[in-house]
């Protein structure tokens, strides 16, 4: 009886480790990679990260889109992220920005909060065939602009056959107007009461 208790306890626990069905698992939220005891794919990956646009302001937003790139192929599972190209941990920085939905009632996508900041990710929603993947991501309106930004995604084509390092084009992050606005206003008002303190 102790044996068969065991062995079925011994059949349970890797499905907990192995990964979610419903949507990326939390520890892949570093490096990318699903628990799904099986490595990576080495040929080149039949899907592909766009972007609809390489240059936002600082809040600005961005089109993803995830698709395959050759027909009738599908996927069950992925995790997108936005992350940092000039930091110093660069392969590690997840840049804090808002992912969300393209279409609202889409059903087959979700966000995800990795490293403690809320909707920083996108992941799939269950495990149906998809072809594609679209949603937004705005960055944060204090982005650093000496910085740049890609997405990179990890796709699950089926639970052992899957693609990693997916990367779109890189973006620039320039000044907002209103961070551009600021500092001459802090300047002018500084330059009036200097003027105004010499009038007699």
């Amino acid at each position: 009886m102790a044996f068969y208790a065991l062995f079925c306890l011994a059949c349970v626990l890797p499905v907990s480790v192995l990964g979610n069905a419903a949507r990326a698992g939390t520890q892949a939220c570093l490096d990318l990679t699903p628990q799904h005891g099986a490595v990576a794919q080495s040929s080149t990956s039949p899907y592909m990260l766009s972007v609809d646009t390489t240059s936002i302001t600082q809040g600005g937003m961005v089109t993803v889109t995830l698709n395959a790139t050759t027909a009738g192929t599908t996927f069950r599972g992925f995790l997108v992220q936005a992350r940092c190209t000039k930091c110093t941990t660069a392969d590690t920085a997840i840049v804090p920005g808002t992912f969300a939905k393209y279409t609202a009632s889409d059903d087959t996508i979700q966000t995800m909060d990795c490293e403690n900041d809320a909707m920083n990710s996108m992941s799939h929603k269950g495990n149906d065939d998809k072809t594609s993947a679209k949603f937004t991501w705005k960055a944060p309106a204090d982005f650093d602009v000496t910085e740049g930004i890609q997405f990179r995604a990890t796709v699950v084509q089926v639970r052992v056959t899957w693609w990693t390092d997916i990367r779109s084009d890189e973006i620039t992050v320039t000044a907002s107007s209103t961070s551009q606005v600021a500092p001459v206003l802090t300047l002018a008002v500084l330059s009036f009461i200097a003027v105004s303190s010499l009038l007699p």
